[in-house]
């Protein structure tokens, strides 16, 4: 719980306290989460290994060992040794501490989970909207990097939330998204799923503060396949109609309907003058890594690609050559990282699958339907270069396969032992 706080508070502590604004301390709090999430190996093991969870491992030591083999080898062209740590750090250090952080996370429940998820995003909306409000050079509008310019656009400024820069708004908006589907599936009162439908709010407001095109649509996609594909969706259909009616109603008396009406209009408006279309901006990056195969099939330096790497060589936050993940893997890892990145990815989803194969309740099920939902977008976006979405996605993985992991312990047979009974020598007793 407290590394999730991290990852939603070290942006804010990194550009509103000066002590971490540079150096040392700045360090430390950009990997402040990622420590905190470590030490959960120092705790003892409280269950065996799930189903779910070792058909995890099945996936993540290959993976691992193909990356490795692929940021090996392209290190013989070129190396960042920034660039490099955070590379490894979202590909391989947090899928391994999730697998192992499983065992020891029994009593968290993924209801406690998302319910903080959900305040953490009610928070990060209530903020960006008012930072949409403020001029740019407010100090509640600075990003971690001050020489990063805040863009301003007709309905306002784009929003950061307490995140440093905007993707970590637009990665909230996703997360808040998947903790109001989580209460939904899991919900046993009703106000559990007004907390829901509130969770659901916040995060499409996310996106939209963000002015982000992506989130927006990914938010959408996740409720509506989730309601189709789901039982609990199925059932809450009706009630989401009037949830609808309901928040946009409460929107127009407090005021808020100009607000996302500019939001709204400036999205659109972004989308015509972007110069690419939607779909050329979520399925462009399959030609890109293409490309990247063609010319550096094993790769051209470890780190190489990375905007903090660059941040720390040269003090610039720029892309080195592309801005999609898939092809900046390739040039960092070669063919052989990319394989592996996928089929760790591929894995995590699979045992998410294995999981609601086995799950008894079709509560649980849906839960973990929409975890893969949050997922698979998240895995194909940017969580090797975004280390938000990192935190978030393995953060939230280990918290779900745990509460899948305690039913192996439950369900396996006790041994069988026999002893004679006291008041008759012959008897057998099965204990």
């Amino acid at each position: 719980m407290l590394a999730l706080l991290l990852v939603v508070v070290e942006g804010a502590i990194r550009k509103w306290d000066s002590r971490f604004s540079e150096g040392i301390p700045r360090y430390l709090a950009y990997f402040s989460k990622d420590i905190v999430f470590g030490l959960l190996l120092l705790l003892p093991v409280q269950n065996v290994f799930s189903a779910a969870n070792t058909e995890f491992g099945r996936w993540l030591w290959p993976g691992c060992l193909l990356f490795a083999v692929g940021g090996g080898l392209s290190c013989v062209y070129g190396f960042n040794a920034v660039g490099a740590l955070l590379t490894v750090r979202a590909a391989v250090v947090l899928p391994v501490v999730a697998f192992l952080a499983v065992r020891r996370l029994g009593g968290v429940p993924v209801r406690h989970v998302a319910w903080l998820l959900a305040a953490l995003t009610a928070l990060n909306f209530g903020l960006a909207i008012v930072q949409n409000h403020l001029p740019g050079d407010h100090f509640l509008n600075k990003y971690a990097t001050e020489m990063e310019n805040v863009v301003e656009l007709d309905s306002g400024v784009r929003a950061t939330g307490t995140f440093s820069y905007i993707s970590g708004l637009g990665v909230m908006s996703g997360v808040g998204i998947w903790a109001g589907l989580a209460l939904l599936s899991l919900s046993r009162r009703p106000w559990e799923q007004v907390g829901g439908y509130v969770a659901l709010a916040a995060g499409l407001g996310c996106g939209l503060a963000s002015v982000s095109r992506g989130p927006v649509v990914i938010d959408l996609a996740m409720v509506v396949v989730w309601m189709v594909a789901s039982r609990v969706g199925h059932r809450l259909i009706g009630r989401s109609v009037l949830a609808v009616v309901l928040v946009a109603g409460l929107a127009w008396g407090i005021g808020s309907v100009a607000t996302f009406s500019r939001l709204g209009q400036d999205l659109l408006k972004r989308n015509e003058q972007a110069g690419d279309t939607i779909q050329e901006r979520a399925f462009g990056q399959l030609a890109e890594a293409g490309e990247a195969i063609e010319s550096e099939v094993q790769g051209r330096g470890l780190g190489t690609e990375q905007v903090g790497g660059n941040y720390a060589r040269s003090g610039e936050m720029t892309f080195t050559t592309y801005e999609s993940q898939l092809p900046r893997i390739v040039l960092e890892t070669g063919v052989a990282g990319l394989v592996g990145f996928l089929v760790i990815c591929g894995g995590a989803l699979w045992a998410l699958q294995r999981a609601r194969r086995e799950a008894a309740a079709r509560e649980e099920n849906a839960m973990l339907l929409a975890t893969q939902l949050l997922l698979l977008p998240m895995f194909y976006s940017n969580i090797i270069f975004n280390h938000t979405t990192s935190a978030f996605v393995w953060m939230i993985f280990a918290v779900v396969l745990a509460n899948v992991a305690p039913r192996a312990a439950t369900t396996k047979q006790p041994s069988r032992k026999k002893f004679k009974s006291k008041s008759s020598p012959n008897a057998a007793v099965t204990q």
